[in-house]
Formats: structure tokens, sequence, C-alpha cells
């Protein structure tokens, strides 16, 4: 049975975009951010967890060690590297055996940037296992499982997330990708400065990897030009977003990010412009606020 949920897991993996998923199941904590306090316990193993993915500190030791590489890099959650012998609920039960492990790019390298638990269950296996102090809320893709099956994760990131150690995404990584700092995690409590940086951060991502949104939208002769003048307008803002960090200048890296979340929202009406069925706009939609953090929302 394992292997059966693992291949389909994989052919899943590699057929199916991240646009096409409904994360709206019963039983599940379906937002990506939760930043709650953390226990000294939480934060022990959170190190634990840290410690024991060394090992896998690059993506040839990863791949070295069983993971395989799946779906390409996702703006706010990296690229996830899947251990599939463990990809069943019996098996998240050791901090130190993640699932899943994820790199994205800092200073110009492939990183470590977290893990995740995860396995497939049954539809109506609500009840998540307990692994961190708190029972931070685990978040699912049900698309991404069989029939009858749905797939359940934890990610727990080791670099700084505004959105706390276990949110399903991470709006810094597009920004460390781009080769910029983070944005400052302190006004991430501010919701409009917050829905800014995370479209900036889409948006960088446009440039950083041309593929890593909608790869298969990019040819379409109504997407194809919007794109490309988009894309032009935020390379352009790049060197902005890096002056204004040296001056530690604010309002110019304000500036910058809004004009790039102006970018952004000009992509993404042409994205949805371009969906050919209301199924086709409504999976857009949904796959784009899971990654501006509003999974489930």
């Amino acid at each position: 049975m394992r292997n059966v949920l693992c291949t389909v897991f994989v052919a899943s993996a590699l057929a199916t975009p991240l646009s096409a998923q409904h994360p709206d199941m019963p039983g599940m904590d379906m937002h990506h951010h939760s930043n709650a306090p953390l226990s000294a316990t939480a934060k022990r193993q959170i190190d634990s967890v840290a410690l024991a993915a060394a090992r896998l500190a690059a993506p040839t030791a990863a791949t070295a060690a069983g993971f395989r590489p799946v779906f390409g890099w996702i703006p706010t959650m990296g690229v996830h590297y899947v251990a599939m012998n463990r990809m069943v609920k019996s098996e998240q039960s050791t901090l130190g055996d993640p699932s899943n492990v994820m790199f994205s790019r800092i200073a110009g390298k492939d990183s470590l940037v977290g893990a995740a638990f995860a396995y497939m269950t049954a539809v109506n296996d609500s009840s998540p296992p307990k692994l961190f102090d708190g029972a931070p809320g685990w978040h699912e893709h049900p698309d991404l499982a069989p029939p009858g099956q749905r797939l359940v994760m934890l990610h727990v990131w080791f670099v700084p997330s505004p959105d706390g150690p276990f949110a399903g995404t991470n709006p810094n990584l597009p920004f460390w990708a781009a080769g910029l700092d983070a944005p400052d995690s302190l006004r991430m409590h501010d919701a409009a400065f917050s829905m800014r940086v995370r479209k900036a951060g889409l948006a960088l991502a446009e440039v950083t990897d041309t593929t890593a949104i909608f790869r298969n939208l990019e040819q379409r002769p109504d997407v194809r030009p919007i794109l490309v003048a988009q894309r032009d307008s935020i390379r352009a803002l790049i060197p902005e977003f890096q002056a204004a960090q040296k001056a530690h200048d604010s309002a110019r890296w304000d500036r910058a990010a809004l004009e790039a979340a102006g970018h952004w929202d000009a992509i993404y009406a042409g994205y949805l412009a371009s969906a050919k069925t209301a199924m086709g706009k409504e999976r857009m939609e949904r796959y784009i606020s899971m990654l501006l953090g509003q999974h489930g929302e």
C-alpha cells in the first residue's frame, strides 16, 4: 500500500500543478500564517529537526539520501525534496526523520530552508500527529492524493519567517532568491504592508524563475506581451531595492515594493484573463491565494 500511495503522489506531483489544488477539507488548520508565541520546548524541538536535517544541507546530499525533488521552485515554499518511503502517517512520529526537506536560493546558493512532515491518509482522518509542543496546525493538498486519500503536511522553517516557523509559506524566500534582504518582519504585522510585500515577492519570483508560478501560460499570445513588459519593469526595480537597503531608507524601499506589487497585479490580471474555463480561473485564484499566505481563508 505504501508503494502505491507514493507512486500516486509522485505521478501527481509531476503532472498536477499546485494551482489545481483545493485545500478546503475540514478538520485541519488551513491558515498559512499563524505566528503564536513558541514555548521553550517547541524551540528545542525545531532545533532538533534542523540538526537532524543538517546532513541534507545540499540538494546533492538530499538526493543521495533518497529524497527526490518535486514541483520545482515554489516562490514562498522553495523546492520540496521528498522521501517517498516516509509518506505514511505511521512514519510521522520522529522529529529526526522528516519526509520532506525544502531548498531555496539565498545569497546565490541553494540553501536548506526547512523541512516538512507529510503523509497520505484517509479522507475522514482529521487527527494529525502531535509532533510539536503547542500542536501547530497541519495543512493539506487533497488533489495530490489518490481517491479516498489526502496529503497532509506540516512545514518547519529553519530560516526566519514572519508567519512563524510552522507556516505553510514563507514570504521571505522570493526576496532572498532575488539577492535582496528579507522585508522588515516587525512591519509585517501591518496588513497593508504585509500584502504589499507578498505581492512584491511574487513579482520578484517572476524574474527570479520565470517558470515558477504558471509555467504553462507563458507562451499564450494574450499573456506573453504582458509578462515581457512587466518583468522588464520588475528587473529594473531590483537595484532600487538594493539602494534602499544600503541607505536604510524605508520610504524608498516602500515605494519600490508598492511599484513591484502593482506589476504583479498586472501580471495576475493577465493570467486570470487567459483562463479558458471558470474552474481554471478558480484554480489560479486559489493557488495565488495560497502563495500570498491566505491559504484557506
